[in-house]
């Protein structure tokens, strides 16, 4: 991923397709993260919202658990920075 995708992206890629044509989505926007990691500073939620797009397994979802850990790894590379 070379920018963070924006609600308005995802709006765009949508409207390529008719209104009645079926779907299935999960969206996860960067206020979800005050209740899967609050202690993320806005640019570790950018990364942690990164890495989720560039890891996905289509196989184990886009869970709760799947962005608990992509946040786990963002705060480790914090404590590796310091």
């Amino acid at each position: 991923m070379n920018k963070p995708v924006t609600i308005a992206d995802f709006i765009a890629h949508l409207q390529r397709f008719a209104p009645a044509v079926p779907c299935v989505c999960h969206i996860w926007i960067a206020d979800d993260f005050e209740d899967v990691a609050p202690e993320l500073t806005p640019d570790e939620v950018l990364a942690t919202l990164a890495l989720a797009d560039a890891t996905l397994d289509a196989d184990t979802s886009l869970s709760w658990y799947f962005l608990r850990h992509c946040a786990d790894t963002v705060l480790a590379r914090r404590e590796e920075d310091v």
